[in-house]
């Protein structure tokens, strides 16, 4: 069997000459670039998907690598000041080389055309070219980090994975913050998804981590974005194949306690076309324990309880992707996509709760069984298109999204009540059956044009958003469960949202600047349908502006600032005033008049770039009103009420500092630290809430390059205690350690890491509330062991044809 083929390109040119015909493309401070075209030399036919691949002079190491797109055309950018040997290979070509000089004078060197002449070896063992990323790039509007080769991407969830981004928290139930904020909205490959919109936490843990390119952390985003969530957005990227040819990935890990993962990507570029298929699975259980110790006052008596629960939570699930990209003439290009994910699971608890008197004598004990089992189908088509025309710098894109989410689950209670000496009392059986139902429409058309150093952008986007949810509360009784009216619901949710935005950006001189409006309109309606009849609509008009602009004092050092308005709206999840009855004393409601949230978010960011790293540092001020806060009321019998609620207003301050360092070649660090203080003022029916809240947390990562070509690679975290309304919680730590040696010549990897090596993530809080002071500790399984292995197959198709390079080819992306 023949080798696999792979090619590095070599251009040979006696003399460069700086760029002086048109604008070099946008470079990092103290770095340049180089860009050309490849022509075959006899028939005059642009080279594509030839690998371009620079070394430093003096080490002969790596720094980039690229390949030339369909046009032959390749860029290479952001290379750091220096001397370099440029080189390209490709099938039945001779091979070329040529020198570089990167400086000051000369940042960005254009070669012009470079024609390649017919010749060269035709059987070539398969060298793959790979260039290390920096693990976190600064732009303009975001902070970008590279996991591909990350230690942490392999053997785990999305969930995994962004616990180890800086500025990122993740809690035990999945639910992500930023900046200690949960506003936090998603997107995928910098669109909207309707699979992870619906329920975040569900479908990062669903994702594998493998399959995941960069995350990109964007804190003010502009009038192009959705202005949904409090803290911003995180783009999650993912990984991309742009190689003619067939092309698979395989990944397979297992953790301890029962943790098995595995993902399978294909993909065929020939021609016109480039489609793909996926396929994954995931089958994880994990325990969980905790206690919660109560006490207050009844009438004029005091009282306590003590809640211990321990128990497993099984989680299974299978994704699917299908879909293709069609070339449409030279300038066009048409996607379309299907997703389908299925989810199962099976909870179960054991909740004992011992009930004290006033003299701390035990009165009686709850010996509660909780099982829940779920099921839960999600699938999604999109289709896309884009068009450029002519006239360089204009482009038109839309796209079409339909998705569904179906999932029912069953809560079944079975309870068993003693005395103090372990006499039977009495026992209940309960169970609460819910199902629901979700659809949700997206369209959005975008046209942006550059006109020299500026660039106008105008849009349009509507959602239209409906929920149906039917949840019962059933007792047994008489041999059979019947259902308690009014303890059940009938809810129903409706949100229509249509915008209009547009922003102008550019540079002048050393001043980089964007502009931004955004114009909204939502039409929301919450309906209780059973057990009363009963509606509340919102309705409202809304304006965003987003202001951008960036100083570069020198070539190293930047200044940005930036302002955006924004808001967070309430989720149906929220706004459905069923009451689950989980636990009887610790009830949770939704709440159907929630307002959306109004937010004012500045920022001032200083990035400088310095020898051997990076340094970003900035303050940041969000002005808050109607802020929707989670709010414990306490009701008759000492039973708490966990719902949320709208106060009045608030502030929040906060600091971040990210910087990377790299000391020598093989050691790599990354620094980041975020605090903040938070300021609400509201009321809890005639409780005054006005917290002044305060945090901090930070984040070390390294990666050093061991003997016989390991990579290790560690993370540690640390969150300090702090105040939140209503309470105050504990500080919370974690360190995590892996190890990646790649295998096969490079096409394949075997990893093995460890998630919370020293057991610290527990998560405790206190909550004073209605004279009711509640201490609660929560732990989720994390200390967990993966192996992994991952292996990458490039078939490359045939390119070569008589001496000419045939076919068409278009698009590139596996996910649009």
């Amino acid at each position: 069997m023949k080798p696999l083929y792979t090619f590095l390109l070599l251009l040979l040119c006696t003399c460069v000459r700086a760029q002086t015909d048109g604008a070099a493309p946008p470079l990092a401070p103290n770095t340049g670039g180089v860009g050309g075209m490849l022509y075959d030399a006899e028939s005059d036919e642009p080279v594509g998907f030839a690998n371009i691949a620079v070394y430093r002079v003096e080490s002969g190491e790596m720094v980039s690598g690229t390949t030339s797109d369909i046009d032959g055309k390749f860029t290479l950018k952001n290379l750091p000041y220096g001397d370099y040997r440029l080189e390209v290979t490709f099938i039945g070509y001779e091979e070329e080389e040529m020198m570089l000089e990167l400086n000051n004078s000369e940042r960005f060197i254009e070669v012009g055309q470079i024609d390649l002449s017919v010749g060269g070896a035709t059987d070539l063992d398969e060298v793959v070219v790979t260039a290390e990323r920096a693990i976190m790039e600064l732009g303009l509007d975001r902070k970008s980090f590279n996991v591909e080769k990350s230690v942490a991407s392999s053997g785990g969830s999305a969930e995994d994975l962004l616990r180890q981004i800086p500025g990122i928290t993740v809690d035990l139930e999945g639910n992500v913050s930023l900046r200690g904020s949960g506003g936090v909205r998603f997107l995928i490959n910098g669109k909207p998804s309707g699979l992870v919109g619906t329920d975040p936490a569900t479908y990062l843990k669903s994702l594998s981590s493998s399959s995941i390119e960069r995350v990109e952390v964007i804190t003010n985003p502009g009038a192009a974005f959705d202005p949904e969530g409090t803290a911003g957005i995180i783009n999650i990227v993912l990984k991309k194949k742009q190689d003619d040819g067939f092309n698979a990935t395989v990944n397979l890990n297992a953790g301890t306690g029962n943790k098995f993962d595995g993902n399978l990507d294909l993909n065929w570029r020939k021609g016109k076309f480039n489609s793909f298929a996926g396929i994954s699975g995931r089958y994880d259980e994990r325990f969980f324990r905790g206690y919660r110790d109560q006490s207050g006052t009844l009438g004029d008596s005091l009282f306590s309880r003590y809640f211990t629960f321990e128990g497993d939570r099984l989680r299974e699930s299978q994704m699917f992707k299908l879909g293709t990209e069609y070339s449409v003439g030279q300038r066009g290009l048409l996607g379309i996509q299907g997703n389908y994910q299925l989810e199962q699971g099976d909870n179960s608890n054991l909740r004992t709760t011992q009930f004290f008197n006033s003299e701390g004598e035990l009165e009686r004990t709850s010996i509660r069984t909780e099982t829940e089992p779920n099921d839960e189908s999600d699938y999604e088509i999109q289709a896309s298109y884009s068009q450029t025309f002519k006239q360089e710098g204009r482009q038109l894109t839309g796209q079409l999204q339909y998705s569904n989410n179906d999932e029912s689950e069953i809560e079944n209670y079975d309870e068993i009540i003693v005395d103090a000496f372990e006499a039977p009392l009495g026992t209940n059986r309960q169970r609460s059956p819910t199902l629901e139902g979700r659809s949700r429409w997206l369209g959005q058309l975008d046209y942006e044009q550059t006109m020299g150093d500026f660039k106008f952008t105008i849009g349009w986007r509507s959602t239209l958003e409906r929920l149906e949810e039917d949840a019962e509360f059933q007792t047994f009784g008489l041999g059979d469960f019947e259902k308690v009216d009014s303890l059940s619901n009938l809810f129903r949710y409706e949100e229509d949202i249509h915008a209009l935005y547009a922003s102008f950006g550019g540079k002048v001189d050393n001043i980089t600047f964007n502009l931004g409006l955004r114009a909204e309109q939502a039409y929301t309606t919450s309906r209780l349908l059973e057990p009363n009849a009963e509606t509340f609509e919102n309705d409202y008009f809304s304006v965003y502006p987003s202001i951008f602009a960036g100083y570069a004092f020198t070539e190293s050092t930047t200044l940005q600032a930036s302002y955006s308005r924004r808001v967070e709206r309430p989720r149906a999840w929220a706004l459905n005033p069923f009451v689950d009855r989980g636990d009887p004393f610790n009830l949770r409601a939704g709440n159907p008049f929630l307002l959306p949230e109004r937010i004012n978010s500045f920022e001032l960011n200083l990035q400088q770039q310095y020898g051997k790293g990076t340094f970003t540092g900035g303050v940041y001020f969000r002005q808050r009103s109607d802020i929707i806060s989670r709010i414990t009321r306490v009701l008759p019998g000492g039973v708490s009420l966990s719902t949320r609620d709208n106060l009045d207003r608030g502030r929040d301050y906060g600091v971040e500092v990210i910087t990377t360092y790299r000391p020598t070649e093989k050691l790599d660090l990354t620094f980041s630290a975020t605090g903040y203080r938070s300021e609400i003022i509201g009321n809890n029916q005639d409780e005054s809430i006005d917290q002044n809240g305060y945090l901090f947390s930070g984040n070390v990562q390294g990666s050093y390059e061991l003997p016989w070509d390991v990579k290790g690679q560690f993370t540690y975290f640390y969150r300090s205690p702090g105040v939140r309304p209503q309470g105050r919680i504990q500080a919370i730590q974690s360190l995590d350690v892996g190890f990646r040696k790649d295998i096969l010549d490079g096409k394949g990897a075997v990893t093995l890491r460890a998630t919370d090596v020293f057991n610290t993530r527990r998560y405790r809080f206190i909550t004073e509330t209605g004279g009711l002071i509640t201490e609660s500790e929560f732990q989720r399984e994390s200390r967990i062991v993966y192996i992994g292995f991952q292996y990458s197959l490039n078939q490359l198709g045939q390119q070569r044809e008589g001496g000419r390079r045939g076919g068409g080819g278009g698009g590139g992306d596996d996910d649009f």
